[in-house]
Order: structure tokens, then C-alpha cells, then sequence
């Protein structure tokens, strides 16, 4: 055979032994290719298959105040909306005791707009295992998560505690992030296996030494709910939270056909529900005459730890201040705090670039935001801006103990 042949030969191989790797891997291509760009991401909720609805029903709004009924000044919220509308969100709600003041939606949008909430799906993460340890189907923040991953039995990761996953604080070794579809992380995002990269992460760090904000943290969290629950996450979702809530559509992507749910990353959801979220956390735990979850384990929700003090169970706090919050301690990653919040117990769910949901128990105060990715979003602006609003005539906050 010529060299020219040998060579033809050797590439036809290389291209059989590609395909055949990408046939194998078809459906993480699939994905990939038919991702949406950029911000459209947002509202283009519909391309990802398959998924797992944990709720089919309109949003139950919360009621609306009347001009006379604002506790927050007409000056604070018209700066808060010129805002919103300045980084182009596609909605900006704010509440105060269980009561809109103020509903507003960009162009093209109203209540009926279901939203992909990023990241935001780690803070609803926090409150879901939060409702799995108060109802005791998780024993204690002490449990092994050995007890429901085997594979982390076998080695140093049988100290890994499920208070260390909700407090980001596990040792687990980051998985590689990057734009390329090459990129380990991007499997975590599209690919049809999650638990195999979960039973496979390495421990970098000894448990509960640094905290480092991790997506596996957040993804190996689904074989607790699980495994404690005896109930697929969507199913435990609805029954334990979205029903109590009175919350409407949801729903969470699975690796492959009744699957796994990818819980670090997003769920599809409209504002209203958001709110209905976040008003019960701000009321101790409790919706109306439900109490959802104990006033005691909301107060674990959003108590930060020695390893940082600005962040809860999967949640972000705004006090104490100093100038930045920490996001990884091996990393050396902080991102910056433009100013101390005008409140010392602000609490706020974040996801990519500016998607938000705000939560001040001792005003009763609640804002939500979703709108274009820019890592310019304000949290302490935007929240001193509406806290600085609030009149001096105002209500109770409607904390249970004063009910």
C-alpha cells in the first residue's frame, strides 16, 4: 500500500472511531446543538427534553395593593422599576407582607411568562432539602451522604456530611467549566448520565475545611432527596412545597427518560411563584394558614457558617459587610458587595447574572427579578433603594409570632 494510501486508510479509521464515539454520545450533541443562544436562554424554556413537571397549573397571584395600601414610598419603587428596566428584566416584582406593590413586566411579558431560573434553582434546592430535614425524611445535617452515594463509602468521601453539600463545604473537587462542548462540566449541563460524575468526583480538600461554591455539591443532593424520600424529586417538590405554597407550573430537566433531575442548575417556573417562595420564608415558614416549615429550620435556611458567614443552606445572606463575599476559598474567588444592605437579614437566591429572589424577614419584604445575564446587577442597590422606601407608617411583617 502507497503512503498516500496508508494515510487515507488511517484517517477513514479516525473517522469511524469518531462517529462511533458520537453516536454513543448522540444525545449530549443533541443538546448541545440545540441549545438557545445567549439570553434567550431565558424564555426559549421548551428545547430541553426530557423533563419532569412537578406542577401543571396556573400561578395563584398574591393579592395587589391598593395606592393607599403601599408601605413602600411611590418614589422607591418608580427608581427600583427604572432600574429593572434599565438591565432589561423581563419581570420585577416586589411584595411586602404577603402584598404586591408593585408588577412589572417588559415588553411581551405578563403572568403567564414562565422563566429559566439559572442558577436559582440551587436556593430553591436549599429550601427543598431544608423541608426533607424538618419533616425528618433526612435524619440530621450529620447523615453521611456515603448512605445514599455507595461509591463514596469506599473512600475519604464517607465523611462528607449533607450539612456539608448545603453549605457548600464538602472538599469535592471542582469539575472543569468552559465555553468548549470538551469541557467535563458541560455534561454535568446536557449530558444523559448525572450520576456517574457524581459517584466519580474526587475529594480535593478534607470535608468542612473551605468553602467552595461547587455545582456538585448541588447535583449529588438529589440522591438524598431520593434516597430518604422514596420519591422522585418533582414528586417531593409538589407535595411537600409547591402544593403548601400554592405555587403553579414547574418544572426540572432529567438526564434521560425517568431519570435523574438536574437540580444545581434550571427549573422553569413563572415570577408569581417565585414570590409565593419567597413570602412564606419571609412569614417564618408559614403560607396562610399553613406552616410550610418550622420557623426554627427557615432560621437554619439563612444562618451563615464559620466558613461563611454570607452564605446558608444553598442560599446567599447579606450581613455581615465587607465589601465582597466569598465564592471559593482554594479558588481565592470573591465577588463584590457595592454596600451594606440597609437591613441586617437580607436573604437572596441567586442565579447567572442578576437572576434573583430577595427575601427580608424583619420588613416583610420580598423582590424578584429575571431579565438580561449582565454581572452588573446591584444586589445592594437594588434592595437599598426599596428598603429605604419603606415608610415609617408601615404594617407588621406578618412573622408568625406576631400573628
Amino acid at each position: 500500500m502507497s503512503l498516500a494510501g496508508r494515510f487515507g486508510f488511517v484517517i477513514g479509521a479516525l473517522l469511524i472511531v469518531a462517529a462511533a464515539w458520537a453516536f454513543n454520545d448522540r444525545v449530549f450533541w443533541i443538546r448541545w446543538f440545540s441549545q438557545p443562544p445567549g439570553d434567550t436562554v431565558l424564555l426559549n424554556w421548551q428545547w430541553y427534553q426530557p423533563v419532569d413537571v412537578i406542577k401543571d397549573e396556573p400561578s395563584m397571584p398574591l393579592p395587589i395593593a391598593s395606592d393607599a395600601e403601599r408601605t413602600i414610598s411611590d418614589d422607591a419603587l418608580a427608581e427600583a422599576q427604572a432600574y429593572a428596566e434599565e438591565f432589561d428584566s423581563l419581570a420585577f416584582l416586589v411584595a411586602r407582607n404577603g402584598v404586591l406593590e408593585l408588577e412589572y413586566y417588559g415588553p411581551g411579558q405578563d403572568r403567564t411568562t414562565i422563566i429559566d431560573s439559572q442558577s436559582m434553582h440551587k436556593g430553591l434546592l436549599g429550601v427543598v432539602a431544608t423541608v426533607a430535614l424538618d419533616q425528618g425524611f433526612i435524619p440530621s445535617v450529620d447523615t453521611p451522604v456515603a448512605n445514599y452515594i455507595p461509591a463514596w463509602a469506599e473512600d475519604e468521601r464517607s465523611a462528607i456530611t449533607v450539612g456539608q453539600l448545603l453549605e457548600m463545604a464538602s472538599g469535592l473537587a471542582q469539575v472543569e467549566f468552559g465555553t468548549s462542548a470538551f469541557a467535563p462540566g458541560q455534561r454535568l449541563f446536557f449530558g444523559d448520565d448525572l450520576d456517574g460524575p457524581v459517584n466519580g468526583i474526587p475529594l480535593a480538600l478534607e470535608p468542612g475545611t473551605a468553602f467552595d461554591f461547587n455545582h456538585v455539591n448541588s447535583q449529588a443532593l438529589h440522591a438524598v432527596l431520593t434516597g430518604t424520600t422514596g420519591m422522585s424529586y418533582a414528586a417531593f417538590v409538589r407535595e411537600y412545597l409547591w402544593d403548601s405554597i400554592g405555587a403553579g407550573f414547574a418544572q426540572v430537566r432529567l438526564d434521560h427518560e425517568d431519570g435523574t433531575a438536574r437540580i444545581f442548575c434550571c427549573v422553569q417556573t413563572r415570577p408569581m411563584d417565585w414570590m409565593r417562595l419567597g413570602v412564606m420564608l419571609a412569614n417564618g415558614g408559614r403560607m396562610d394558614d399553613t406552616q410550610v416549615i418550622s420557623k426554627e429550620w427557615v432560621t437554619r435556611l439563612m444562618t451563615g457558617t464559620a466558613l461563611n458567614p454570607n452564605f446558608g443552606f444553598h442560599v446567599w445572606l447579606g450581613s455581615p459587610y465587607s465589601g465582597s463575599r466569598l465564592v471559593s476559598e482554594p479558588q481565592n474567588r470573591r465577588a463584590p458587595v457595592s454596600a451594606p444592605f440597609l437591613a441586617d437579614d437580607v436573604m437572596y437566591v441567586e442565579g447567572r447574572g442578576g437572576q434573583r429572589l430577595y427575601v427580608v424577614p424583619s420588613t416583610g419584604l420580598v423582590a424578584y427579578r429575571a431579565g438580561r445575564i449582565d454581572f452588573a446587577w446591584d444586589d445592594a442597590k437594588i434592595m437599598n433603594i426599596l428598603l429605604a422606601g419603606i415608610q415609617t407608617s408601615e404594617a407588621t411583617t406578618g412573622d408568625p409570632d406576631n400573628d
